[in-house]
């Protein structure tokens, strides 16, 4: 295969492996690929895949291994398209390499003055997150960023590359807008409508412990409530449960909207909540230089905004050991969810474990979509919510492994009665058994449909892919 890619293959045996076969979560180091295939062209993509077809060989596609389910790599090839990173601005539309990194993107179409939807981490490369839906500061105001596709082009499993748009391939089309990755094909190269965001103002502040049940209760009616220009995360963080050790709260954002608005809202926020802010800052930015803020490194070059190891400057570090459950919210919990919540958080302090809850305001335009439209189906939807637990150990003992999972089970047992029983692809909870309904719901059928009409041998598979 060497002999017939543009890339590079790295096998067990070169000096290179180690660090190839590297994803986000190091505690996925003890996976050990056959082979990463760097793909540089998307005649390259339909090389590997012939040839891992020809020779019976397991695919995990990876654009920045930020699959926290593992499915990014595997025993068989991981196939890499971290170098289709190519960025094209063309009268209204903007094309994108599946390997591009959200912080590169903003960067290259700042001169342009276009923005794209982008999430919360700068690591993140669109592969994964414009097939999975895609989500963010941007949702309420422009909608996922799944929604915003024109077409994208697909290499299949028999190695043909087509393009699939409203007018071709539409029944593939829908299914990429929000289906997930790895499930149909591999896509290289999606056509977006950018957005008109040369500026947002950046929001960040921190809020008493004392007055936790009031301020997240007050912050997600406050969320629901609000104009749709707000975009808002909530994190309550503890970094190490030892005694006497005191979480933090911070809520931040981007506003698509007047500075004066944001002030004001926040002093709504502060007024409902009963609490004043510890710590405040609202910023006036470039697009891009706000969402560098949002990133945590609004300090750094465009090039330190990278995974520590990717080029010589990068500081983001990786993720030792992570637990993670998720759910959707049609609503707000109400004081008694959130006071459950804390509870149980509470209880499961650990010494030397980081524990935290993260919370997302949905909605807006992007549940002005039907639920059928795309394949991303949560469209009722006004939060996301994730429960986890790091640890500095990427191989921690089994005692210590199993005590990091008590917060995240505990916590999606409160969390699930609230909620609209749906979860984000994108946020994998490999433990759900009703992992078909909570992804797709009655979306799911159709997307069977589609994997059969083209991917008829289930080439492409993961744990839980579409079909499997």
């Amino acid at each position: 295969m060497r002999r017939h890619l543009k890339g590079d293959v790295v096998l067990p045996s070169d000096q290179a492996y180690d660090y190839s076969k590297q994803g986000v979560l190091v505690e996925l180091d003890t996976v050990k690929p056959r082979a990463i295939v760097y793909c540089e062209t998307p005649q390259d993509v339909s090389t590997a895949i012939k040839f891992a077809g020809d020779h019976d060989i397991a695919v995990h596609t990876r654009s920045g291994g930020h699959s926290l389910a593992g499915w990014s790599t595997g025993r068989g090839m991981v196939l890499d398209v971290s170098r289709l990173n190519g960025v094209s601005v063309g009268a209204e539309t903007v094309r994108l390499g599946p390997g591009v990194q959200s912080v590169d993107a903003l960067a290259t179409l700042r001169p342009y003055n276009r923005q794209i939807v982008t999430g919360t981490c700068a690591t993140v490369r669109q592969g994964g997150y414009i097939s999975g839906g895609g989500i963010g500061f941007q949702v309420r105001k422009f909608g996922v960023a799944s929604d915003r596709l024109v077409s994208a082009r697909m290499v299949l499993s028999d190695g043909r590359i087509v393009r699939a748009s409203e007018r071709s391939h539409a029944d593939l089309f829908w299914a990429l807008r929000g289906g997930g990755g790895g499930n149909f094909g591999v896509a290289v190269d999606f056509e977006v409508r950018p957005i008109s965001a040369p500026r947002m103002v950046y929001f960040d502040s921190l809020w008493p412990w004392d007055k936790a049940q009031e301020i997240i209760t007050a912050w997600q009616e406050w969320c629901s409530n609000g104009s749709n220009n707000l975009g808002s995360t909530l994190n309550v963080l503890l970094r190490d449960g030892s005694p006497g050790n005191v979480p933090m709260i911070k809520i931040n954002g981007g506003y698509h909207g007047p500075q004066s608005e944001m002030e004001q809202a926040l002093n709504e926020l502060a007024a409902e909540a009963g609490a004043t802010p510890t710590f405040r800052t609202v910023k006036d930015l470039p697009y891009d230089e706000a969402m560098k803020a949002v990133y945590g490194c609004e300090q750094f070059t465009v090039e330190q905004c990278h995974r520590a190891g990717t080029n010589p400057d990068a500081k983001i570090p990786r993720t030792p050991f992570l637990r993670e459950r998720t759910r959707m919210l049609d609503r707000p919990t109400g004081a008694s969810g959130v006071a459950d919540l804390l509870t149980v958080f509470e209880a499961n302090r650990r010494p030397g474990l980081t524990t935290y809850l993260y919370l997302t305001a949905l909605g807006g335009v992007a549940n002005e979509v039907p639920r059928g439209q795309t394949a991303y189906v949560h469209r009722g939807t006004e939060f996301f919510v994730a429960c986890a637990t790091l640890l500095p150990n990427a191989q921690p003992p089994a005692e210590e492994a199993e005590a990091a999972m008590q917060w995240p089970i505990q916590a999606f047992d409160v969390i699930d009665p609230l909620s609209s029983g749906e979860s984000y692809l994108n946020f994998p909870n490999p433990d759900l058994g009703d992992w078909r309904q909570a992804y797709y719901a009655e979306n799911y059928s159709r997307l069977v449909s589609v994997k059969r009409r083209y991917d008829a041998p289930n080439f492409f598979r993961h744990a839980q892919s579409i079909g499997s």
